[in-house]
């Protein structure tokens, strides 16, 4: 991207990178912190841990694609945000990728329906419940603003890069 995007694009873009990094640097600090309080280690444990940092990582390459910016950077960051907005519970099975701040609304279908928010930073919950729920789907509201900007910020550049691409060849 380079030279044809503004200097409010680029901050915007800045903002976006150093959001993600965050985000992916506390996500991966508390699996740490969570490895070093676990006393037993197995490599199951082992090979879950690197999955979810996997997932903190993308949010930390994803940070430093905008931070370059790189012509990329928004469709990573895109999909990392993407992977943010549900996070669900189907019987047992248990699925949630938070990296930044989260503000959640959850819908339970277990004995009925019941509503629940939650808001915090960073987290990550992949594997089984210890109790079997019909349905459970948290939607991420900050991730879905966030995946709204980085859609817009995606049409800015490309109208900033349009406009600079013809006045360059006007100046020709």
């Amino acid at each position: 991207m380079g030279m044809k995007i503004s200097k409010e694009t680029e901050l915007n873009l800045l903002k976006l990178g150093l959001y993600q990094i965050i985000g992916g640097v506390i996500g991966i600090a508390i699996i740490l912190w969570g490895i070093y309080k676990n006393a037993q280690y197995s490599i199951s444990l082992i090979i879950l841990y690197s999955i979810v940092v996997l997932f903190f990582l993308y949010s930390i390459y994803s940070g430093n694609l905008c931070l370059k910016p790189k012509s990329n950077a928004l469709r990573h960051s895109l999909i990392n945000q993407i992977l943010q907005t549900v996070g669900f519970t189907i019987g047992v099975f248990k699925f949630k990728y938070l990296s930044g701040l989260y503000f959640t609304f959850c819908i339970e279908i277990t004995n009925g329906i019941s509503f629940d928010f939650g808001f915090g930073i960073s987290k990550f919950i992949l594997g089984f419940a210890s109790s079997a729920k019909i349905l459970e789907i948290d939607i991420n509201l900050i991730a879905i603003g966030i995946s709204f900007w980085i859609i817009s910020l995606t049409k800015k550049i490309k109208s900033e890069i349009e406009l600079r691409t013809e006045i360059d060849i006007g100046n020709t």
